[in-house]
């Protein structure tokens, strides 16, 4: 077969076969940009509602969380108190056998009203009060407190004075300034 057609009537078939392409080409990338487009939206659309929706989850859950404060703070206090509890039984020291110690001192007739132990009231002066049924117990209670120098030392008498209501069983009232050793916790 030969070719009769003339050059340029060529040129210009192929070009229009090349332009039918291109316009093919034109509408795929137009569509391709639609749909594109329309995922960009789509995705736009779809974070800024769970960005709604997470800011709210945060905001009730900051409501929520308000009412467990003081739930909080009550741990917080009793995690201090563990770690206060901890430090005491870290340096061993143990206010219960101290406790039996003095009681042990103390004579008979005399109760004590008012004792504070605590790591910080030991090697300086406490005072301490008592009560007891005569003002012999209550200077036998100097006594006893002199004589133990294991646990007291430097044992001054302050007051003593006798309470003024009858029929009390303790009238007798005895503040007397002591300091506890450091060394009687062994």
């Amino acid at each position: 077969m030969i070719n009769l057609l003339p050059y340029d009537h060529k040129q210009e078939i192929k070009a229009g076969r090349t332009n039918v392409l291109l316009v093919r080409y034109i509408g795929i990338l137009v569509v391709a940009a639609a749909v594109l487009g329309g995922l960009v939206v789509g995705s736009y659309y779809t974070i800024n509602t769970t960005k709604t929706d997470a800011e709210s989850k945060v905001a009730e859950n900051q409501s929520r969380a308000q009412e467990y404060e003081p739930v909080k703070a009550q741990a917080d206090s009793f995690r201090t108190d563990l770690a206060t509890a901890k430090n005491i039984l870290d340096n061993k020291v143990s206010f219960s056998k101290l406790i039996y110690k003095i009681a042990d001192t103390v004579p008979r007739n005399v109760i004590l009203g008012d004792l504070t132990l605590d790591p910080k009231t030991f090697g300086s002066s406490v005072t301490m009060t008592a009560s007891a049924k005569s003002f012999d117990d209550a200077a036998k209670l100097k006594d006893s407190f002199i004589k133990n120098d294991q646990i007291f030392s430097n044992v001054k008498l302050q007051t003593i004075q006798s309470g003024v209501t009858t029929g009390e069983q303790y009238p007798v009232k005895v503040s007397l300034s002591v300091v506890i050793n450091k060394g009687a916790l062994q």
